[in-house]
């Protein structure tokens, strides 16, 4: 199966009236999701299914993706994808599609950098991979091991134009 690991875009400082998980994307971090979007949306990929961690951040995130890949079904909020989970737990959810499906996950660092190695099949390989905001890599992996993946993709939208 193909999966697409997003890292939400630059969000705003958190305050003492905004709490982290209500931080909001700032307007390069918008800017930014809209650039990844059009990105994967002239990929090869077809997005099935879109997964987001519940933060106001990663929705917002989700919505910009969804919106530029045309993604007409409903997104799914996880608390696998919380910060701090590691996302591994999402792996339930996934066995449940095909190796040839396509699923977007939107999350946080450093659990997507973790996440993308433990993909990989090499946890050292979490030194090596940068996630800025709104960063984005495209692993293909066999769902029977969700281990040994290849990477087919791997892009920051500060690489792309306008």
């Amino acid at each position: 199966m193909k999966i697409i690991l997003v890292r939400h875009g630059e969000a705003e400082n958190a305050t003492p009236a905004i709490s982290d998980s209500q931080r909001d994307l700032t307007d390069k971090g918008v800017s930014d999701i809209h650039k990844i979007g059009r990105f994967i949306k002239n990929s090869s990929l077809a997005v099935k299914q879109v997964y987001y961690s519940p933060y106001t951040r990663t929705k917002h995130t989700a919505e910009i993706l969804s919106e530029e890949l045309k993604y007409g079904c409903e997104m799914v909020a996880s608390d696998d994808l919380l910060a701090g989970k590691g996302c591994s737990d999402i792996i339930s959810c996934l066995v449940n599609f095909t190796n040839s499906d396509t699923v977007l996950l939107v999350g946080h660092n450093p659990d997507i950098t973790y996440f993308a190695a433990k993909l990989l099949g090499n946890s050292g390989a979490a030194e090596n991979l940068i996630f800025q905001p709104g960063s984005t890599i495209a692993i293909n992996v066999a769902r029977e091991r969700f281990a040994h993946g290849q990477i087919i993709w791997a892009i920051s939208p500060d690489n792309l134009g306008l």
